[in-house]
């Protein structure tokens, strides 16, 4: 529907204006039969002296045909009123059909999501599960030497530990939805905290035969969580190593352009396809490059970036594409004020990526 044009409303107006005169009309010439039959053959001069309010019937047709204009304006304006409430109407009930589709289409994805969701953290619970069971009956089948048993013990507590990290990560997840996580921001050293993260994840890489590089600059820190901080790093380096099967995971720390201190984790592994750049830090998704990232709950990452949004950092993440392995940055506060600040993280959807 279009609103009137100015031709169509002078029309409108022009016929209920002929209409009113019209009737104006025939009002005046009734009357003035009815008073020269009253008053039998006289000049117009001499009706008007005998009626004095003669000039009110002269003055009909003007004023029906005044006011049928009125009314003309009246009707259109009501007209147009009515066409614009219509298509307010239809604009508003095609905007809802349309927020119905993206809800239904949103709605989907979620639980497109957490399918993919449930059936990978079934995967990675069944995996360590699995090695624990198949270990523990070796040990329990026959006669092993203390070098075997050594060898069983070190793979259940490696299948073990995954397990337990799966576990804090599903009520870390919990606790992000709900109340959040408390943390506490404070000074921190980036070279004591990649030290820490590096020792704790050497005896994985060692075993894939991996490399781990480290490069710091000298009396660099942050403000951050200490903690937190170690296990979104520890999350990013452990996930470099998975993901790789071969050559070095660089962790460097430094200043950027900004003065704002950065660490950055790259790796030479699978890579990250670009259409997963976009969606990666979001709870509930991964990477599908390699069987092992499309088997991965997609949960360290969501809560990385959570953590360290809570902190006032940032995380990004950069590829050139499957095979060509990832770069991983923090960028965080510098440590430019005193004291413990106390905040509250909570889950972020998706992160940004570059």
């Amino acid at each position: 529907m279009t609103a009137f044009s100015r031709t169509a409303r002078r029309l409108y107006v022009a016929r209920w204006m002929t209409a009113g005169a019209m009737f104006g009309v025939f009002l005046t010439l009734v009357a003035w039969r009815l008073t020269m039959a009253d008053a039998g053959s006289l000049t117009f001069a001499e009706l008007h002296q005998m009626y004095p309010t003669l000039w009110f019937v002269d003055l009909a047709p003007s004023v029906l045909g005044v006011s049928g204009a009125v009314i003309g304006v009246i009707f259109t304006r009501l007209a147009e009123s009515k066409q614009r409430t219509e298509e307010t109407a239809q604009q508003i009930a095609a905007s809802w059909i349309e927020e119905l589709h993206a809800t239904n289409k949103e709605l989907a994805e979620t639980l497109e999501s957490r399918r993919r969701f449930s059936a990978a953290v079934t995967h990675e619970l069944r995996t360590p599960l699995a090695s624990i069971l198949g270990y523990t009956g070796l040990a329990a089948s026959g006669p092993v030497d203390a070098a075997e048993v050594a060898s069983y013990l070190s793979e259940i507590a490696s299948a073990a530990t995954e397990m337990q990290d799966l576990v804090n990560n599903l009520l870390d997840t919990a606790k992000l939805e709900t109340n959040g996580i408390p943390i506490e921001i404070g000074r921190v050293s980036c070279k004591e905290a990649i030290a820490e993260v590096s020792s704790r994840t050497m005896p994985l890489a060692k075993q894939k035969g991996l490399d781990i590089a480290i490069a710091v600059e000298d009396g660099l820190e942050c403000r951050a969580d200490p903690a937190r901080l170690r296990q979104v790093l520890t999350n990013i380096v452990a996930n470099a190593v998975k993901y790789s099967d071969s050559g070095t995971i660089e962790i460097s720390a430094f200043r950027d352009v900004d003065g704002s201190p950065v660490i950055a984790v790259k790796d030479e592994g699978f890579g990250i396809k670009a259409e997963d750049l976009g969606r990666i830090f979001g709870a509930f998704e991964s990477g599908t490059n390699g069987a092992a990232r499309s088997d991965s709950s997609g949960l360290g990452l969501a809560i990385s970036v959570s953590l360290i949004e809570a902190m006032g950092g940032e995380i990004t993440v950069h590829s050139d594409g499957p095979g060509l392995g990832s770069t991983f940055r923090m960028t965080l506060q510098a440590p430019n004020r005193r004291g413990v600040e106390r905040r509250t993280a909570l889950l972020v959807p998706e992160g940004v990526a570059d």
